[in-house]
């Protein structure tokens, strides 16, 4: 050894001898005049210990008595063994080696042999801090946890509290800070998505290369074969050869957002062990807040950085490691539950704990109660929770934001209100109540509705109502569909044909599983006209009849995780396939039932997430009618090009799931098969604020329709030669806004070429 590197040694052995179980701060940088961090190099002491540099090439490490750091290695650099001011910690740059690569063979073999073959259950204890200049947002979990070959990953919450907040809404149960399993497709930190390095499917999007090598260890550092990509990680990975499985990972970004997230495994199980996570605000173009709604509260970055961010620790340990082919998953197939939402956890219970972090303090208790009260944060995270699912809370009401305005050709401005009770009322019973008002057509409508909770684990109300209201004709509903929220509904603006209804019935609501749904409905219907139409039936013109129906429909997410919180359940995370299945009867005779006819309708969504950030979707729906039915029940493709001359006369709001060069009431159908195909590419990030995606569309839909001549006073096509269009959509040009282009071509392309051009606009916004 040269003289001057052991003198450099001795030093630095002396200088971290006497810091000796205290912290070492120092940064590593290349020896380059710009003198640039270098993140992810891993410092190796003589008890082969190892520490990483975070992401900004910064290092914080405590040594034990008569350790010190021998050396630092790190990918495309010379490794370092003797320095003389850990302060800061120079490396040179050096040509990168190609047979230091790790073959994606290898990968995928560590990754399989990672968790060992078995049950397990354990426990958790978390703590998530935001601090910022304002408040401190804390939040604590402890939870029993099994991991099942049969249910997957459950969690039992016994206890979950934000400090200053004395009730707990869903989403502090729902909300995930980062994913438990490195080996799934995607890793979700934050509810942003990244590509998971560890999974086979991804390790294409990755490099991986040894860095580090002994008879005991493995350091392998991974990036993205793709520079800049910002759904990627870099990072390291230090694996245990006498096991085969990861002792410790690291991974960082530095882009929209920052983060630093380090997880120490179990060499027993494989299994988690201990996560440190850090965010912090980054170059910006997209929000991140834990409740959202604008509030500073939970919030680290707007989506154009101020100044005035804030940090996320995150920090989780795992214990009571029990591996057993006998542990039995949770009783019900849910996700996450927590059955006492409304206890209060004291600081009493988390200082039991024997860890340190779970059981620290808040030193401004009384200036974060003054906050909260002065911010009314409380009632807005409240709001902001029923917010989501469209309803704004006023007392024991939620209001139904859906219902206060809608638009079209046939009652002008249709300006209601509809409210329902909430949890505050009851957790048993619900009562709600809904009326509207035409400008155009001056009526009124309105409705009446109550229901039962029977059992809360399966979910199954029964159900009253009255409604006295108007519905598209043609307009095929299925009961199970999730109650979607948006600001309007674009199809509703250029419908013109509807029919009156006054209906009243029962359904049962009730869930087999959390992920099959079911409602079976009956009603009684008195239908009559908005227009001149008739239904010719054994001779008889009918233009007022009265229905009696029977109607069950089930709804299948298997790839949907649902949480139960007190005595309700909530969708927890949304993956496809979505299965709709429903079956109609409608019986003559029956309470002066006039007609016999039944409905088949069944639709599945498939959605694919691409690892370079793009997107693609698939509808696919059948429905199927027969016996006596009149028009108004059939089905129609859901058309939204409105029945005027010229292509911008017919500029309007192009909708999610529409045919936007269908004229309305230009086809009906007794028999229909539609598919809807898009392709949405990665957002262009031309600034924080504009990032517009394209979407490319093509959209397929074939029909028939049976004895069109018993429908009188109206003429319409039918779609037995196919129906064709295709198109793109520019969405987020400016403040959620965008344009939409769609062309009809094929079988039913018209002879005028303006006629078969939709140019609309788009609206997507996302609070």
């Amino acid at each position: 050894m040269k003289i001057q590197h052991f003198l450099g040694l001795l030093f630095c052995i002396l200088v971290l001898n006497v810091q000796a179980q205290s912290p070492v701060t120092g940064k590593i940088v290349e020896d380059t005049s710009g003198e640039s961090f270098i993140a992810n190099a891993v410092l190796i002491t003589n008890q082969q210990r190892y520490f990483f540099s975070n992401y900004k090439g910064e290092f914080t490490i405590t040594l034990q008595e008569g350790e010190v750091v021998q050396q630092i290695v790190s990918r495309g650099h010379e490794s370092v063994t003797s320095f003389q001011d850990v302060s800061i910690i120079k490396m040179t740059p050096k040509p990168l080696d190609d047979s230091s690569r790790v073959g994606d063979d290898e990968i995928d073999l560590i990754a399989e042999n990672q968790v060992i073959p078995s049950n397990f259950s354990f426990k958790s204890l978390s703590k998530t801090s935001i601090t910022n200049s304002k408040s401190d947002f804390v939040l604590r979990k402890a939870i029993d946890l099994r991991l099942t070959n049969k249910e997957g990953l459950q969690q039992k919450l016994d206890a979950v509290s934000v400090d200053g907040l004395s009730e707990v809404v869903p989403k502090m149960v729902n909300k995930d800070i980062y994913s438990f399993n490195w080996f799934q497709t995607f890793i979700e930190i934050f509810d942003e998505r990244f590509i998971s390095p560890f999974n086979k499917l991804n390790a294409i999007n990755y490099e991986f290369y040894s860095i580090f090598e002994n008879s005991d260890t493995k350091i392998i550092g991974f990036e993205p074969l793709l520079k800049g990509f910002q759904r990627s990680f870099q990072g390291v990975l230090i694996l245990d050869k006498s096991t085969s499985k990861f002792k410790r990972i690291q991974a960082t970004l530095d882009a929209d957002f920052r983060l630093n997230l380090v997880t120490t495994f179990d060499l027993e199980t494989g299994l988690p062990e201990k996560t440190d996570l850090g965010i912090y605000p980054g170059t910006g173009g997209i929000k991140l807040s834990f409740f959202g709604g604008g509030m500073s509260f939970g919030r680290i970055q707007k989506k154009n950085p101020d100044g005035e961010e804030a940090e996320l620790h995150h920090q989780q340990v795992y214990y009571d490691n029990k591996a057993n082919d006998t542990i039995s998953p949770f009783p019900k197939s849910l996700s996450k539950i927590l059955e006492n939402k409304n206890e209060i956890i004291s600081e009493e219970f988390w200082s039991n704990f024997d860890y340190p972090f779970i059981k620290e303090k808040r030193e401004n208790v009384e200036e974060l109660k003054a906050y909260i009260e002065e911010e009314n944060i409380e009632n807005r995270v409240k709001r902001i929770s029923a917010f989501d699912a469209g309803y704004f809370p006023i007392s024991i009401f939620d209001v139904d934001l859906t219902r206060l305005f809608k638009a079209n050709n046939y009652e002008g401005l249709r300006l209601g209100l509809g409210v329902i009770t909430n949890q505050s009322f009851s957790e048993k019973f619900r009562l709600g109540a809904f009326t509207a008002y035409g400008t155009q057509d001056t009526n009124f409508k309105y409705g009446f509705n109550g229901g039962m909770l029977l059992d809360s684990d399966t979910g199954t109300w029964l159900n009253a109502f009255y409604d006295n209201d108007i519905e598209e004709v043609g307009m095929n509903n299925y009961l199970t569909d999730q109650r979607v929220y948006t600001l309007f509904e674009p199809r509703l603006v250029n419908i013109t044909f509807f029919y009156k209804y006054e209906k009243y019935g029962l359904s049962l609501q009730h869930n087999f599983t959390p992920q099959l749904i079911s409602e079976f409905k009956v009603d009684k219907n008195r239908i009559s006209q908005t227009r001149d139409y008739a239904f010719l039936n054994d001779g008889n013109l009918f233009e007022n009849y009265d229905l009696t129906s029977a109607t069950f429909g089930l709804r299948w997410t298997p790839n949907y995780s649902y949480s139960k919180v007190g005595k309700r359940i909530y969708v927890n995370n949304a993956f496809t396939p979505v299965v709709s299945a429903q079956v109609s009867q409608s019986f003559e005779g029956v309470l002066d039932g006039d007609f016999s006819f039944t409905k088949l309708s069944a639709k599945v969504d498939y959605d694919f997430s691409h690892s370079w950030g793009s997107f693609s979707s698939i509808e696919l729906g059948g429905d199927l009618g027969f016996g006596d039915i009149p028009l108004m029940h059939t089905f129609h493709s859901f058309p939204n090009s409105p029945n005027k001359e010229g292509v911008f006369n017919r500029f309007s709001v192009a909708g999610v799931k529409s045919f936007e060069t269908m004229y309305f009431n230009e086809f009906f159908s007794t028999k229909l098969a539609t598919l809807h195909l898009k392709h949405r590419l990665a957002p262009f990030k031309l600034s924080n604020t504009i990032q517009p995606e394209l979407v490319l569309i093509s959209r397929y839909a074939i029909g028939d329709f049976e004895n069109p001549e018993n429908h009188q006073n109206i003429a319409f096509n039918t779609l037995s030669q196919g129906y064709n269009e295709a198109g793109f959509e520019l969405n987020k040009l400016f403040f959620g806004f965008g344009l939409s282009f769609a062309y009809r071509y094929g079988a039913y392309h018209l002879p005028n070429l303006e006629d078969n051009i939709s140019f609309k606009f788009t609206f997507y916004l996302k609070l």
